[in-house]
């Protein structure tokens, strides 16, 4: 493929990412919103043995964009960055929104992936893009998370009371 075509290519997703900067972004995703799903992680992992995270990025900066970083590399990242890998059980989850792409990845680690088939991720994230579609973000997110809860209970239920290894705080950036 020719460098123009590549080019061409390009300048419609930079335009996205260079129109969706944090402080836009956040009008969608309140703080209280985002202390409410928060709380709801918090209310979810008491039931189940699972660690669970959301990160929304606004957009990415342009050299990632001129590199072509997908939505799910920079989901990879950030489940390394967090250590949703390093959980005792390997019941860590990512929920990863990657807004100017309207892309929604979740990454799991391995204790739940070998539960869990990949067309059930898929049919969680594609529930969160429904929801995103018609502009029920914190909707989506919600719903989302009560389907990522109901797979951990099935999975990795509470026998006793636990440690939470990491937080449950949302990340907007």
């Amino acid at each position: 493929m020719s460098t123009t075509k590549l080019n061409m290519r390009l300048w419609p997703r930079l335009w996205r990412h260079w129109i969706h900067p944090r402080q836009r972004v956040s009008v969608y995703f309140p703080v209280l919103a985002l202390q409410q799903l928060t709380e709801q992680i918090a209310r979810s992992e008491q039931r189940h043995t699972g660690q669970l995270r959301f990160v929304i990025e606004s957009s990415l900066n342009t050299a990632s964009l001129c590199h072509h970083i997908t939505a799910r590399q920079r989901a990879r990242y950030w489940f390394g960055h967090l250590g949703v890998w390093d959980t005792t059980e390997k019941s860590g989850i990512l929920v990863y929104v990657l807004f100017a792409d309207r892309a929604v990845e979740i990454i799991a680690d391995r204790g739940i992936n070998t539960c869990v088939d990949t067309r059930e991720w898929q049919k969680i994230c594609n529930h969160i893009t429904q929801a995103f579609q018609q502009q029920n973000y914190m909707a989506g997110l919600s719903a989302g998370l009560d389907e990522l809860t109901e797979l951990l209970v099935q999975y990795f239920p509470r026998k006793h009371a636990g440690v939470n290894e990491l937080a449950d705080e949302v990340i907007l950036r």
